[in-house]
């Protein structure tokens, strides 16, 4: 069986060798504590459906990329609105926040936070949990002494399904989870079950990682950045 789940260390020029991070000065560990709060926002704001403490993590022209939505700040709080309101049509999400590290160089950070994003799917009545390990990728700027986030994208590292009800389980085939990537199979296979088609290089253990630490690198190198941050393409924004 193909390894689904290499995993190798990032080109050595990609790493932002001129960025703080892990101890510095006191005033960049407070920077960074700042980034860290307006980050841990995402879950916490979100999966509470607080829309203005959430908004007020971004910048205007903040644009974002999850497997199900891509597009402003503005209209992904919108379908995370009309999400909510499906109810069980749609998929109930929740994220746990494990951990987190913060690149700062001058007046742009990059942070990274591991997070376990859970789903709620209901099929033929029957209700499973998917479970996605991932990486969120964070790009912020200092505007006016305010910092926000421009950019967020994210990749999958590994999925898998678990019946919510013990014994009580919904039959996924095979071969069509396998025709998504790695990373989020199952997840990729939910959201299209549900008519949200996902965005197919979100995986941790494709190409797609490497041209985002590039994006990074640009990044914190002040250079300017478009989405698609996982691919080759532009974006029209």
């Amino acid at each position: 069986m193909a390894d689904l789940y290499h995993t190798s260390q990032p080109p050595q020029e990609l790493w932002p060798a001129k960025a703080s991070r892990n101890n510095g000065t006191d005033a960049e560990a407070l920077e960074r504590f700042k980034i860290r709060e307006i980050c841990e926002g995402w879950g916490c704001y979100r999966d509470a459906a607080e829309w203005n403490n959430y908004r007020s993590m971004f910048h205007s022209d903040a644009y974002i990329t999850t497997s199900w939505k891509q597009g402003s700040i503005d209209e992904f709080i919108k379908a995370s609105m009309e999400g909510f309101a499906l109810g069980s049509t749609f998929m109930y999400i929740q994220h746990r926040i494990i951990g987190m590290t913060v690149d700062l160089q001058g007046n742009r950070a990059v942070s990274k936070m591991k997070v376990t994003i859970t789903c709620r799917f209901t099929f033929e009545g029957i209700e499973v949990d998917n479970e996605a390990d991932c990486c969120f990728f964070y790009l912020l700027e200092k505007r006016e002494g305010k910092w926000g986030i421009s950019f967020i994208t994210l990749l999958f590292n590994k999925d898998k399904m678990i019946p919510v009800q013990p014994g009580k389980c919904f039959s996924i085939p095979e071969e069509e989870v396998m025709k998504y990537p790695s990373g989020y199979r199952y997840l990729a296979w939910c959201e299209a079950k549900i008519g949200r088609p996902p965005k197919m290089d979100l995986n941790a253990h494709g190409p797609e990682k490497e041209i985002l630490y590039s994006k990074c690198k640009d990044w914190l190198d002040g250079k300017v950045v478009k989405p698609n941050l996982t691919g080759k393409d532009i974006v029209n924004i």
